[in-house]
């Protein structure tokens, strides 16, 4: 249905009871969204539920840096394990469900036959 709306492919999707989560190859976000967001609006509607998209990117520190709004001092990648340093400034800011941490896993394309 996402991809239908959008002509835009869905890498990885979450879906919660009020949200859901896309992740579109990277450089895809702004034709997923649409002008005025007109095209992600089609999408909520469908879906009746709250839509946020994300970029992928093959560096992992790059894409947690498109997964997580506002200033990020530096991103630790260890054992599957991502750790990210934010300013004091910015802790504690933004919704709370925005501050929840949630685990993306990366998935292998080749091994994805239904969406």
């Amino acid at each position: 249905m996402f991809e239908s709306i959008t002509d835009v492919e869905a890498r990885d999707c979450i879906i919660k009871e009020q949200e859901a989560y896309f992740i579109v190859p990277n450089g895809k976000a702004g034709m997923a969204i649409g002008k005025g967001g007109k095209v992600v609006q089609r999408v909520q509607d469908q879906l009746g539920k709250t839509v946020k998209i994300y970029e992928y990117n093959d560096n992992v520190g790059a894409f947690v840096n498109n997964l997580v709004p506002g200033d990020i001092r530096g991103v630790d990648i260890e054992d599957k394990k991502v750790t990210i340093d934010v300013p004091n400034s910015n802790k504690g800011k933004g919704p709370r469900k925005e501050r929840r941490k949630n685990r993306i896993r990366k998935r292998n394309p080749k091994k994805d036959t239904q969406r």
